[in-house]
């Protein structure tokens, strides 16, 4: 009997391979590792790897899940906070940036993964303004840390609803080679752009990592000024990589610098043209994930002082 048993269950394991890992990717960005306070200062994001066949029949059948080419899509919530300069003043002076803050739902698609190539399109709904709760938010985190409280906040953008539509094609590994002892490089190029009211641009960046194991992924996460894309996924053993980026982009709106879209308040005037520099450092697990990133990001206003210094870090899980 117990041989027969063993039989069977040999059986239905090979007729019905293990499903891929249910996966979380928790990421924060702040710039207090650099002693800033200011401009963009904050932001959290939990996402999640779904099946595809856990959503309604009804939301699968519409672009862009129709166009899923992944058993998994990315559902992630976030926050942002942006702030000016001086934080000390209830109005901020007129060539600094205001007080805004952006809560949203995002869902990033695989909509091709097919050798090295791999296509993202992403769709995001939120809203900009005191329902953002970044005031809240920011308050919270001032009194645990006994920061100074901000004073302007009366002064943040208004509400606004917002939605982000974003599309990116990567070109995994297109340079790759063997350095010895295990350790291994590789350079990933990246391109894409966003569409909507809080956010139009178009980028261009290019990846090189270096370490033993390299995992199929991107690094950590995306870096830009969207939301972080791209839950991780899993590797097949324990590795490590560092690794140094760099995104180039060409800007047309952003809401946190130019203002409410049908509202007239404070807004700065935008730099079109912008880079982020990356350096990070990521060690993975088949079902684990843990990514530290230090950015400067160029000037992205006129009267800006200088480039802006925040780091994230990314922490993924089996759930």
């Amino acid at each position: 009997m117990r041989r027969w048993l063993v039989a069977i269950l040999l059986l239905a394991s090979f007729a019905s391979p293990a499903a891929p890992p249910r996966l979380a990717s928790i990421t924060l960005e702040n710039d207090f590792m650099f002693g800033h306070d200011r401009h963009y200062t904050n932001g959290m994001q939990a996402a999640f790897l779904v099946d595809g066949e856990d959503l309604p029949r009804a939301l699968r059948s519409l672009p862009p899940l129709s166009w899923n080419a992944d058993p998994q899509v990315v559902m992630a919530l976030g926050q942002r906070i942006y702030t000016p300069d001086d934080l000390s003043v209830a109005v901020p002076e007129e060539n600094d940036r205001p007080y805004a803050g952006w809560l949203y739902l995002m869902a990033d698609i695989r909509t091709r993964s097919a050798g090295r190539v791999m296509d993202h399109f992403l769709v995001s709904l939120g809203v900009v303004g005191p329902a953002s709760g970044a005031r809240q938010t920011q308050r919270f985190l001032h009194n645990l840390n006994g920061a100074r409280r901000p004073m302007g906040w009366d002064t943040q953008l208004r509400d606004e609803p917002t939605i982000l539509l974003g599309y990116e094609r990567a070109w995994r590994g297109v340079l790759e080679g063997n350095l010895g002892a295990g350790v291994r490089y590789d350079v990933s190029l990246r391109a894409g752009g966003a569409l909507g009211n809080v956010l139009t641009y178009a980028n261009a960046g290019a990846v090189l990592r270096i370490g033993q194991h390299l995992p199929s992924d991107l690094p950590v996460t995306h870096v830009s000024l969207g939301p972080p894309r791209d839950g991780y996924r899993g590797a097949p053993q324990f590795g490590w990589y560092a690794w140094v980026g760099v995104d180039g982009r060409g800007v047309a709106r952003n809401m946190f610098l130019d203002g409410n879209t049908f509202e007239d308040g404070h807004s700065v005037r935008r730099k079109p043209w912008g880079h982020d520099v990356q350096v990070g450092t990521a060690l993975v697990w088949p079902t684990t994930r843990i990514g530290f990133t230090l950015i400067e990001r160029s000037r992205e206003f006129e009267g800006q002082a200088g480039s802006d210094r925040f780091g994230q870090l990314a922490v993924s899980f089996a759930y």
